[in-house]
């Protein structure tokens, strides 16, 4: 309830930005979509990281999103996530889900407020397929479970990959919701070379992309017949473009940030550099309505500034999205 209470109290403040902070190039997959291991290894030092999280604090953001990387390969993560919490900040963990049960015990008591755990299908030949590890779907419905058995709040990330779309994002719901008894959300697959997150996107094939479409109107379908899919229906609504104007715009620069392990700070995975939060003034962007992807990391967490300004956005959540604040609400 503390947690909570911190949330909200920085919320009325006016507190609402977000920061996905990569503290770390180290990571123990081989992803299909992400170039993160082909890196050199590179960590954050802890004290800069504590240094970056006061930074956060001071100018009043609401989130901070630690990945990597593997963030739970960084060898100060459960002391980066605790004074992170005493700060105030509400955090965001994901992993791939190889970590420990006892460092999934050292993330609940250290106050992480949501895990979540990547899965790429209900098929384990798949999930090594995309992830280069052998084993892997097991480790990541081990690490989902576990964390829900010891209180954590968790969801299961999934990346939109083709072998998805060929064979229906209706069972990956299905399978997580009833079988894992977890919350889903999806993050829409996207190609950037631009700074140091680079991504690697599927998606050329017309056929793909029709099937990819298909899969956004399948998920919105689900989400309003009552399944746990932790996307924004606005946003969902928003990557099938049904009206000219979105529903809401990106305020990457403004309000969400993507800053890495060497403090250099972003508007987003797509954008040059903006500043390095050791050596230089900090520029924050103003007055941002971008629409150019649908990076859902920063284009989701832009709904928070937007939400109270839109009466329609506001009911359409309340309306389809009351899981989502079961994720905090018992906190």
């Amino acid at each position: 309830m503390a947690s909570l209470k911190k949330l909200i109290s920085n919320l009325l403040g006016g507190g609402c930005s977000t920061a996905v902070f990569a503290l770390t190039t180290k990571c123990n997959c081989r992803c299909v979509m992400c170039g993160m291991h082909r890196k050199p290894p590179e960590t954050m030092e802890l004290e800069r990281a504590k240094k970056a999280l006061k930074f956060f604090a001071e100018n009043e953001f609401l989130m901070v999103y630690f990945t990597g990387g593997e963030p739970t390969l960084h060898p100060d993560i459960l002391e980066i996530v605790g004074f992170a919490n005493k700060l105030g900040l509400f955090t965001v963990l994901s992993t791939n889900g190889t970590l420990s049960e006892d460092l999934l015990q050292g993330l609940r008591k250290a106050g992480l407020n949501v895990l979540t755990v990547s899965l790429d299908h209900w098929r384990p030949e798949i999930c090594e397929k995309i992830r280069g590890v052998k084993g892997i779907m097991q480790q990541q419905e081990h690490a989902l479970r576990y964390a829900k058995a010891i209180g954590l709040k968790v969801y299961a990330l999934v990346y939109i990959n083709p072998y998805l779309v060929h064979e229906g994002v209706e069972k990956m719901v299905k399978y997580v919701d009833s079988y894992l008894d977890v919350p889903i959300g999806f993050c829409y697959p996207t190609a950037s070379d631009v700074n140091t997150y680079e991504l690697h996107g599927d998606f050329k094939e017309e056929d793909l992309n029709r099937k990819l479409k298909r899969s956004i109107l399948k998920l919105i379908q689900l989400k309003k017949l009552g399944y746990r899919i932790v996307n924004t229906i606005t946003y969902l609504e928003d990557i099938l473009r049904l009206s000219a104007k979105p529903n809401f715009y990106c305020k990457g620069g403004e309000n969400v940030f993507y800053v890495d392990w060497r403090g250099d700070v972003y508007p987003c995975f797509l954008k040059d550099k903006l500043f390095n939060l050791f050596e230089d003034e900090p520029r924050l962007l103003k007055d941002i309505e971008c629409d150019e992807c649908f990076t859902n990391c920063f284009r989701e967490p832009s709904i928070i500034p937007q939400l109270f300004k839109s009466p329609k956005i506001l009911f359409k959540e309340s309306r389809y999205s009351l899981h989502i604040m079961d994720l905090v609400l018992q906190l």
